[in-house]
């Protein structure tokens, strides 16, 4: 589904102008012949706020999609949606965020009985930002964890795609696509829909390129027993520490493999603890992977 429409101007310049066309609604939908590869579930989230272990989920939405080996959408159910209660107010900035009140939340509870029996139905779940929705989902859904996850945002290489930053609604209106609603979940699941089905340059989809990123092997360095004057160097490199665990860590790509790890032993002169990482793994909390144990030198192994 290309949705990019250039414009010919005056001058005979193509490009000159790009027309936006409104996102097409879950419910209207076109069927497409072909033959399921597989069932994926697109969910978001709207909460209160950053911390999984602190902040309820207010609102969850979610679509599910029939998907084909080229990465095209062959049929959509949804979207569907529910209200949760966090069984307090809601601070002012998140309503303002997500034009979600404590009135349309009221003594609403969502089932996590039935969120887990609808995402057991698919294949994989994808998000645009799955650090988020997993983190959040996992919390309420256990069974959520046990799920392989597509991330758009991450999982997708926009920039050699030929698109510029990597928010939800400004890569769909580079694509050629716009939402009017406002910042919540229902709608949020509709405009990535539309965003998954739009063909990039190549001929592919967005979707076949998310579906073949979160195939991809990938592994998590962690900068074990890391020299405390090699800190900044490695949080500059985009290491991210994390006090739970001790350790600062740094999710590896197969095409950045060879660059890093050869960046870090110029560093520190050793390599970093190697972890693979698939898709049922990535994303998680830090709540919910153990680092690699540090080595301990003992007196007498240094004589060895």
């Amino acid at each position: 589904m290309n949705t990019q429409h250039p414009v010919t101007s005056i001058d005979g310049q193509a490009d000159d102008r790009r027309i936006l066309r409104r996102i097409i609604p879950l419910s209207q939908w076109p069927r497409i012949d072909g033959e399921r590869h597989c069932k994926i579930a697109v969910v978001d989230l709207e909460t209160e706020g950053f911390d999984p272990q602190y902040h309820h989920i207010l609102e969850f939405a979610g679509a599910m999609i029939d998907v084909d080996r080229d990465g095209r959408i062959l049929s959509v159910e949804g979207p569907m949606g529910a209200f949760n209660d966090p069984g307090r107010p809601i601070e002012r900035k998140i309503s303002e965020l997500t034009n979600i009140t404590d009135e349309m939340v009221a003594g609403q509870r969502l089932s996590p009985t039935k969120i887990a029996s609808w995402i057991g139905e698919a294949d994989a779940c994808l998000s645009f930002n799955v650090t988020f929705d997993r983190q959040h989902l996992e919390e309420l859904v256990p069974e959520a964890g046990k799920m392989a996850w597509i991330c758009a945002m991450a999982d997708v290489r926009w920039h050699r795609l030929g698109f510029d930053g990597r928010a939800q609604g400004y890569l769909t209106m580079q694509g050629g696509l716009f939402n009017n609603s406002a910042h919540r979940a229902t709608d949020d699941v509709e405009t990535l829909t539309n965003l998954l089905a739009h063909e990039v340059l190549d001929g592919r989809t967005v979707l076949s390129h998310a579906m073949a990123g979160a195939r991809a092997k990938t592994w998590r360095f962690e900068a074990t027993n890391l020299p405390w004057r090699f800190r900044n160097d490695v949080r500059r490199r985009g290491y991210r520490y994390s006090s739970l665990n001790k350790v600062a860590h740094l999710l590896v790509r197969e095409d950045e493999y060879d660059d890093e790890l050869a960046w870090y032993r110029d560093l520190v002169g050793k390599a970093p603890s190697i972890v693979p990482i698939n898709a049922f793994d990535r994303y998680r909390a830090d709540w919910r992977w153990k680092p690699v144990k540090p080595k301990v030198n003992t007196v007498g192994a240094r004589f060895e």
